[in-house]
C-alpha cells in the first residue's frame, strides 16, 4: 500500500501574499498538483516534505515518509560524473553502480558521457540524472517539480515511462502546469491550487 498525506487547513503568506488559504486534502493516489504560476504548488509540496513550514494546519502520514524530489533546479555536484552524483546518495560497490548506469542508459544518456563531469552536460541530461538520483533514493514518496523542465517531446515521453517503472509503488507528487504531463505520469488524481 501506498503511503497517504492528509493536509489540514494549510495556510502560507509571504508577507502580505496569502498563497495557500485552507488547502484540506487527503492524497491516497498519484497526485497532480496543477494550477497558475505563483499559486503555492511548490510551496505546498515544500510542506508536505518538510522544508517550509506552514503558518497554521498540519500534514500527517498513514506510514513514515521517506521522500525523493526533483526539485525546479537539478542541484548536482557539477564536477562530479552521473553515475558519483547518484552513487554519492545510493552508496558505491559494483551492484550499485551497474544499477545506476543501467537507469541513465534507459534515461537515454550514452554510456559513453557517464564518467564525465555533469557540468559538460546540456540542461536536459542534468535533469535526467537529477530524475535517476530521485528514483534509486530509498522513498516511499516521490515529489516531482516540473520534471521535464528542458527535455523535448519524445525524451520526455520516454523518461515518464521510466519514471513509471522505477516508481512502482510509491506516492507520486507531481507539480506541473502540463495536463498532459500529468497523463504521461498516469496520475490517478488532479489537484488544482487556485
Amino acid at each position: 500500500m501506498k503511503n497517504i498525506v492528509t493536509l489540514n487547513s494549510i495556510k502560507k503568506s509571504y508577507d502580505a501574499h496569502t498563497v495557500l488559504d485552507g488547502v484540506s486534502l487527503v492524497i491516497d493516489e498519484d497526485t497532480a498538483v496543477m494550477g497558475p504560476s505563483g499559486k503555492g504548488k511548490t510551496t505546498l509540496v515544500r510542506i508536505i516534505m518538510g522544508l517550509e513550514r506552514a503558518d497554521s494546519g498540519d500534514v500527517s502520514f498513514y506510514e513514515k515518509p521517506k521522500f525523493s524530489a526533483v526539485f525546479q533546479e537539478d542541484r548536482l555536484f557539477e564536477g562530479f560524473s552521473a553515475v558519483e552524483n547518484i552513487t554519492a546518495m545510493i552508496g558505491r560497490g559494483k551492484e550499485r553502480e551497474q544499477l545506476v548506469t543501467e537507469l541513465l542508459c534507459e534515461l537515454l544518456i550514452d554510456p559513453s558521457e557517464l564518467s564525465k563531469p555533469v557540468r559538460d552536460f546540456s540542461g536536459g541530461m542534468k535533469r535526467r540524472v537529477a530524475i535517476a538520483r530521485a528514483l534509486l533514493a530509498d522513498s516511499n514518496i516521490l515529489v516531482l517539480d516540473e520534471p521535464f523542465k528542458g527535455l523535448d517531446e519524445d525524451t520526455r515521453d520516454r523518461t515518464a515511462a521510466v519514471i513509471r517503472k522505477y516508481a512502482e509503488g510509491k506516492l507520486i507528487l507531481l507539480v506541473t502546469h502540463d495536463t498532459h504531463e500529468a497523463e504521461l505520469l498516469g496520475m490517478e488524481r488532479v489537484v488544482t491550487i487556485e
